[in-house]
């Protein structure tokens, strides 16, 4: 059966010209039922609000164990709304968590009947938010607490990172309104021994325009803050810029709380677009910093400074993942790069990261590294271009698959003068000053002057090679890094969840003996590989001379340093004298020197499973046509110390000696 609508339409306008009684009835019923409408919720509009306020609180309260009040809301007018002294408390003899004196707002009505709230304009007076915690007590964290059922509800349930985040971002964009003013926001926050104030004269919000500014008080240190920007709830974007008129203003917290020193004259943040299609958010924007500076220990001794950092992002976010696009750009100072970032949350996490820079000059490079950070290549002089590419893929599930190539390209490079330190100072003799952290433990030369230097051609081919073995099979093979050692070193500490297998190689351990320091932080793991990567790619010291040196200068133990103190100490003889079993000993003990003693009985003979330690290294040496198959069949681990070096076995736990037996024998390449 078919409809003609059109002849359906003309019928009842035929009906309704001819009956103009009937429409003109029809019309007054709609109108008094519209006009009973709005009468009834006039009389009963505040009715209305208070349930669905009091719904509100009764669910909160409920959900969180805490206690709301609000003194009094009413509506004044149709669609204006004021709510009077509201607060918020652990429970109602407690002290007040957050107070607010008023809240006038202009609601739309079809949303308050959705039982939905919607703003189009929001002014407060007077809001106050106070935490304070001691030893005793406090009065938020059961905002912390969840209950079982929501612990055993996130543990079932799996996020659709990408729809969580546009629904957020959605329900951000509206639920600002075009019209915010903030009269009086205060917050005070006692935490032990933590006395902070921000106080804000007014927020505001007005034709997509927002600006305000803060006092911050901390522990009677003061700091301005202003913010500024834009938000278009339509659009959906937002700019924002975060200063100060004082230089250097350091950010509140940190230092208290993570000894960490953070400050910085200007931040910027944009989020342009974003859009959700395919099970995909994808996000674009700006973010900018200008004069930063940092200070932790475990990052740099030194203040570490950048005058201007900037990202354009991409970003997109998948249901378990999220992924910094290749389109993104990255500029630190003069240096620009294109990184890629997806981090997977699956069962078992997984990490990809690739960076590659075109052609850029090599001054550029250096002039662009943050100051304060590798104080050893400070003020370098260079001509010619870099290329850097790096390539890291790792899924927790087989750590052992994981991928690390990270290559610096040079050129036509050249070092036209050297900064705060000479590289070259390896090719001749030196002060080289031992230290343990910050405390200088001792100095000595490094060359012919000192009566314990000990040319490379004077040390017992036995010894070069059992400690080449061990520390760096492929030392005169690769350019100062080895690639495949640091990936396994990577996996293998991760499946054992703790350090047992480093990753340096000579040149490292040489570069890091001589021109750092030995603070492990992140600048100076950073610093070393590139001053090794300068020294081996612009062969500034031979690889002899570089072994020659770096034998000449590690520890060997209690105030032990260089083979010719170590033969003597534990064998009373020259370095060109070492047995094999003597060389294998020492090559052992270089890890770990100081704990050299753990490796015998109270006897003073090598404890039984040191013999593993021993086969492995003289099977090496036998590859390498050092010894013989024979030598190696009567290979013992067997040696006779030195009087001195024997005053300081002593019995100690097993337990001990085992870990380090272990961490030598992950060790040996």
């Amino acid at each position: 059966m078919s409809i003609d609508f059109k002849q359906l339409s003309n019928t009842l306008l035929l009906f309704f010209s001819n009956n103009n009684k009937v429409l003109i009835k029809t019309l007054k019923y709609v109108a008094l039922v519209f006009v009973a409408l709005l009468l009834l919720f006039f009389v009963f509009r505040n009715t209305l609000l208070n349930y669905f306020l009091n719904q509100q609180v009764a669910n909160f309260s409920e959900k969180y164990n805490m206690s709301i009040e609000v003194q009094e809301a009413a509506f004044s007018g149709f669609k204006s709304v004021s709510v009077t002294n509201i607060s918020i408390a652990k429970n109602s003899e407690s002290e007040k968590l957050l107070h607010i004196g008023s809240v006038n707002a202009t609601v739309n009505l079809l949303d308050l009947i959705k039982a939905q709230i919607r703003f189009s304009s929001l002014s407060i007076d007077t809001l106050n938010v106070v935490l304070y915690k001691d030893h005793e007590r406090d009065n938020f964290s059961f905002l912390l607490k969840s209950n079982e059922e929501e612990k055993q509800e996130k543990k079932t349930s799996s996020i659709d990172y990408a729809e969580t985040l546009n629904n957020l971002l959605n329900l951000a964009f509206e639920a600002v309104p075009s019209d915010f003013l903030v009269n009086e926001f205060n917050v005070k926050i006692n935490y032990d021994s933590l006395n902070l104030k921000v106080n804000t004269p007014s927020i505001s919000i007005q034709e997509q325009l927002f600006k305000s500014e803060f006092t911050l008080i901390e522990n009677n240190d003061t700091s301005l803050w202003h913010i500024e920007g834009n938000i278009d709830n339509v659009q959906k974007n937002v700019q924002v810029k975060y200063y100060s008129d004082q230089k250097g203003i350091v950010f509140p917290l940190l230092k208290q709380q993570l000894n960490l020193t953070l400050s910085c004259d200007t931040m910027y943040y944009s989020l342009t677009d974003f859009k959700f299609n395919n099970g995909q958010l994808h996000l674009n924007g700006v973010a900018q910093i200008h004069d930063f500076a940092i200070n932790h220990w475990r990052i740099s001794p030194k203040t570490v400074e950048l005058k201007s950092f900037e990202v354009n992002y991409h970003l997109t976010v998948g249901n378990n993942y999220v992924q910094v696009d290749s389109t993104s750009l990255v500029a630190i100072n003069k240096l620009h790069f294109t990184p890629y970032l997806k981090v997977g949350f699956d069962k078992y996490k997984t990490f990809a990261l690739k960076i590659n820079t075109s052609k850029m000059e090599s001054k550029d490079f250096f002039e662009s590294l943050p100051t304060g950070l590798f104080t050893n290549l400070e003020g370098i002089k260079t001509s010619g271009q870099l290329q850097y590419s790096l390539d890291f893929n790792f899924d927790t599930q087989h750590p052992e698959n994981l991928i690390f190539s990270s290559t610096l390209t040079p050129d036509k490079l050249k070092i036209l003068g050297y900064g705060a330190t000479n590289l070259s100072k390896l090719n001749e003799e030196f002060n080289y000053t031992v230290y343990d952290g910050d405390r200088m433990i001792r100095s000595f030369l490094v060359g012919p002057s000192n009566p314990n230097y000990t040319p490379l051609s004077n040390i017992s081919v036995y010894f070069q090679n059992a400690l080449m073995s061990s520390e760096d099979g492929s030392f005169y093979h690769h350019k100062g890094f080895n690639e495949k050692r640091f990936g396994q070193s990577i996996a293998e500490n991760y499946k054992q969840k703790r350090f047992v297998r480093g990753a340096s190689t000579i040149s490292m351990q040489l570069v890091k003996n001589v021109f750092l320091r030995r603070n492990k932080t992140v600048a100076r793991k950073i610093e070393e590989a590139i001053i090794v990567w300068l020294i081996e790619n612009n062969r500034l010291v031979s690889k002899a001379r570089m072994y020659e040196v770096y034998l000449n200068v590690i520890e060997f133990g209690p105030n032990v340093y260089g083979i010719g103190e170590a033969s003597n100490f534990y064998f009373s003889k020259k370095p060109a004298d070492l047995t094999i079993e003597e060389s294998i000993f020492l090559a052992m003990i270089v890890p770990r020197p100081k704990w050299f003693m753990y490796h015998f009985n109270e006897n003073g003979l090598l404890k039984e499973n040191t013999q593993n330690y021993f086969n492995v290294i003289s099977g090496h040496l036998v590859s390498k046509g050092i010894i013989t198959p024979d030598q190696q069949q009567t290979n013992v681990a067997k040696v006779i110390l030195a009087p001195l070096a024997k005053s300081y076995v002593v019995e100690k736990d097993t337990t001990q000696q085992n870990i380090v037996e272990e961490e030598i024998l992950q060790t040996v390449d």
